[in-house]
């Protein structure tokens, strides 16, 4: 484990706030919420470490939540407006995204997922695995699906929150782990080749 955050530091945390959304740090979670009508979202970026190769996990409790609402994990944030997203819906689907300039690039659409809570209230653990361009995303531990990409090679980590319909949003994030990793990646075996006997 290279970091644990308990959510009891609000300065390495950015929290914006307004009428109709707000971001929160109360007993040792990271309280997203919005109450006005969609669409609008709200998201809270980590200021520190900048991670390349890594693994993240964080517990994710949803309060309010349905239909095409969405949360998820930011990672290998260069800016508020590039980075890595995965993103859970209401509707029990995920999917991985790449957000470059502000524009949303869809790396993986929407696939239903077991794992992935219908509504709420519901909790689930959300984990990224990145190592070089290959990015692995999981839910209550169970591998979901793998991506490559080469645009973002580090970055910082954050959560968001989005409310798609007209009623409200409320998740919170806990207990944040980043573990460092190894990995090496499988090269092919080598063929046989015939060789002439003499």
């Amino acid at each position: 484990m290279i970091l644990y955050d308990s959510f009891t530091q609000p300065a390495i945390w950015d929290m914006p706030s307004s009428a109709q959304a707000s971001a929160t740090l109360a007993r040792n979670r990271l309280l997203l919420s919005i109450n006005g009508p969609g669409p609008l979202r709200v998201i809270s970026m980590r200021s520190q470490p900048v991670l390349g190769d890594f693994y993240a996990e964080a517990m994710v409790d949803i309060s309010l939540c349905s239909g095409t609402d969405q949360y998820g994990m930011i990672f290998r944030a260069t800016s508020r407006n590039d980075y890595y997203r995965f993103v859970v819906n209401c509707n029990g689907q995920a999917r991985l995204e790449r957000l470059r300039g502000g524009e949303t690039y869809p790396l993986l659409d929407w696939l239903s997922s077991g794992d992935a809570p219908f509504g709420a209230p519901a909790q689930v653990k959300m984990g990224v695995w990145a190592v070089g361009r290959e990015l692995r995303v999981f839910l209550n531990d169970h591998f979901q699906f793998s991506q490559t990409d080469p645009v973002f090679t580090n970055g910082t980590l954050g959560f968001f929150i989005y409310a798609g319909g007209q009623t409200p949003v409320t998740v919170s994030f806990s207990d944040l782990s980043v573990y460092s990793v190894f990995y090496i990646s499988p090269t092919p075996s080598l063929t046989p080749s015939n060789t002439p006997s003499s």
